[in-house]
């Protein structure tokens, strides 16, 4: 690996760390994690911003110029802004994240010791977060870190099959991501809707979970913006969107939501037969009726 891909990496988890450094103190300070999510996503957009700026003054390139490299950085800015405008959105609508409560200091209880480890969960989370972040920028700070290092070789914007194939991957998942998000909000909030069960709604009739193959899709995407230099070059960059999956797959994502659903529906005519008909991930039509 190169020096000026070192350097990239290194300027990338430095403004990731400062931005979850501040998240981290935020949420410490006022107990509230109302500005979690928008802390987290705007971690991505600065460290895309940063090895932008970075490869811009070593190639002598406008910040704005159409490049692959200011594409690149805008498709995440459009990510970080949509995802954390939702969740600072709902979280104000909703009141707070129940998720998140298990890190914060309970009335009388001490500090570290007490069953929230306060502030070390809390910290733990933060520290999670970063990485994640700073995981999944691999190929767009690979990409911007190749250009530094090539002054004479900034990839503009062109006939690029690579390209046209990420952006397209990137929009649908963005896009999919989007209106998933939207309809079960919407679902969510109709006071009619109180304690049932979700089902077939808007694009839930072909995924169970569309939101989350949506984001698998957006950094596929980038990936594959990335281009082949970044595939061949900094092969490690891959490591993006199969963190997103395993993450997704079989971390954080869908097993905690699976056994939630399980212990709240499970056995109910309708959660049975929509696990059953619906793919859990890739959309597709379903495989029978509902009852």
């Amino acid at each position: 690996m190169s020096a000026v891909a070192w350097r990239a990496l290194v300027q990338s988890a430095r403004i990731v760390a400062v931005t979850n450094g501040v998240g981290f103190l935020a949420t410490a300070v006022t107990q509230s994690h109302k500005v979690t999510d928008l802390t987290g996503t705007a971690a991505f957009a600065a460290s895309a911003w940063t090895t932008h700026a970075a490869a811009a003054r070593a190639t002598g390139t406008s910040l704005f110029a159409p490049t692959r490299n200011a594409l690149l950085a805008g498709c995440v800015s459009l990510w970080a802004a949509r995802l954390g405008g939702y969740l600072f959105y709902r979280v104000l609508n909703v009141g707070k994240d129940a998720r998140l409560d298990q890190f914060f200091q309970q009335p009388d209880e001490p500090l570290l010791t007490g069953p929230s480890n306060y502030p070390l969960k809390l910290l733990f989370f933060w520290t999670m977060q970063g990485l994640w972040a700073w995981a999944c920028m691999l190929p767009v700070t690979a990409a911007h870190a190749l250009s530094a290092a090539s002054p004479a070789v900034v990839p503009r914007l062109g006939g690029s099959a690579s390209l046209a194939a990420g952006l397209l991957l990137f929009g649908g998942g963005l896009l999919l991501e989007s209106v998933a998000d939207w309809q079960k909000f919407q679902w969510k909030n109709d006071p009619a809707n109180k304690g049932r069960f979700m089902g077939p709604v808007g694009v839930y009739a072909y995924s169970r979970y569309p939101n989350y193959f949506g984001e698998m899709c957006v950094w596929a995407g980038l990936f594959v913006m990335a281009g082949p230099a970044v595939w061949m070059r900094c092969p490690w960059t891959v490591a993006s969107p199969l963190f997103t999956y395993l993450l997704i797959r079989h971390m954080s994502g869908i097993p905690p939501l699976e056994r939630s659903y399980a212990e709240r529906y499970g056995g109910q005519p309708q959660y049975e037969a929509y696990k059953a008909a619906t793919n859990l991930l890739v959309p597709w039509w379903p495989r029978d009726k509902y009852p």
